[in-house]
This record gives C-alpha cells, sequence and structure tokens, in this order.
C-alpha cells in the first residue's frame, strides 16, 4: 500500500511556503482523484460508504498530487438499497449540504456536494469558509461562507463549464484504474 507524503491538500500549492502554487494540470488531476474516489466509496464498495466529510484538508496527495480521498472519521455504511441515513449533522462548516444540516439524512448526494465545495476551492485557490478575511491582499471577495460570494456572473458561467466537464466522466471514471481512496 502506498501512503501519500502530505497531510492534506493545501489549496495554494504551498506558495505561502516558497513551494510554487498548484497549476491546472496538477489541479485538474486532484479534481479528478477525488471523484474517482467518491465513485468508488459511492458505487463499488458493499456495504457503500458515506464520507460525509468531503474537504481539501481530508484530499491527500502524494509528490505527484495524485489524489487520495482519506480521513473516514465521520463515514457511515450504507446498503446499496437503502436511499439513505439519518445521523447527527457532523462534517465541517462550509462544506455541509444544506439538506443534510436541514434533515440530518446524509447520502451520496451530501459527498457530491462537499466535492461541489471542493472543486471551487480548487478553481478559486480560497477556502470555503473566508469568516472575518476581507478583500485585502489575495481575496478577491468579501470574506463569509464561499457560496454567499460564488454567486458572482464569472464563477456561475466557470460553474457550469465544470458541470458540463466532469458529467460526462462519470463512466470514463470507471476506467481510470486503481480507486484512489486511503
Amino acid at each position: 500500500m502506498n501512503y501519500p507524503s502530505s497531510a492534506g491538500l493545501d489549496l495554494d500549492g504551498g506558495a505561502a511556503a516558497g513551494k510554487p502554487a498548484l497549476d491546472w494540470a496538477a489541479r485538474k488531476r486532484i479534481a479528478v482523484g477525488a471523484a474517482r474516489g467518491l465513485l468508488y466509496l459511492h458505487e463499488q464498495c458493499d456495504p457503500k460508504i458515506i464520507h460525509r466529510d468531503v474537504k481539501a484538508a481530508n484530499v491527500l496527495l502524494d509528490e505527484r498530487h495524485e489524489a487520495v480521498v482519506g480521513d473516514f472519521g465521520l463515514a457511515k455504511l450504507l446498503d446499496h438499497g437503502d436511499s439513505h441515513v439519518t445521523t447527527a449533522v457532523r462534517g465541517t462548516v462550509g462544506h455541509i449540504a444544506p439538506e443534510y444540516l436541514s434533515t440530518g439524512q446524509s447520502s451520496e448526494k451530501t459527498d457530491v456536494f462537499g466535492f461541489g465545495i471542493l472543486l471551487l476551492e480548487l478553481v478559486t485557490g480560497q477556502r470555503a469558509l473566508e469568516l472575518g478575511k476581507g478583500s485585502g491582499a489575495g481575496h478577491n471577495h468579501k470574506g463569509g461562507v464561499m457560496l454567499d460570494w460564488v454567486r458572482a456572473p464569472l464563477l456561475l458561467l466557470l460553474l457550469l463549464s465544470l458541470a458540463f466537464f466532469f458529467c460526462p466522466m462519470q463512466n470514463k471514471l470507471l476506467k481510470l484504474g486503481k480507486p484512489a481512496i486511503f
């Protein structure tokens, strides 16, 4: 078994520590690897695994920026015939799906919401929750929860482009090789 060398995805690629920022090819590898890992958890495991805490810190990287989904401390098992599991709400603020917050019902959809937030973080280089941070150096938004500022028309257009790119990829992800989980 290979163990990734990093503690979790650093959205700026370690630029603050003097390392180069992530290029777009690396960001794409990370996104595809995380998607492949979630697809494995949801479709190929029996029972399926609902991660419940999909976020950058839980995506581990090897030296080639290959992504591996990790940290299953909040994960729940779910039979393939069941649509959801009802639990106390757990996860990271800014990554929790609104319907999970309101109903306590977790499913693959709650992981997909967290993955969508992860994609936004990869594209923008910003954390999902930037409370107290203003529009000063390096910040192009007013702070707060990512979903509050992502409504800008340019980012919406970008999201639509990402959705178009990643949705047809679901069938291709099954053919990409070993699952990206840890």
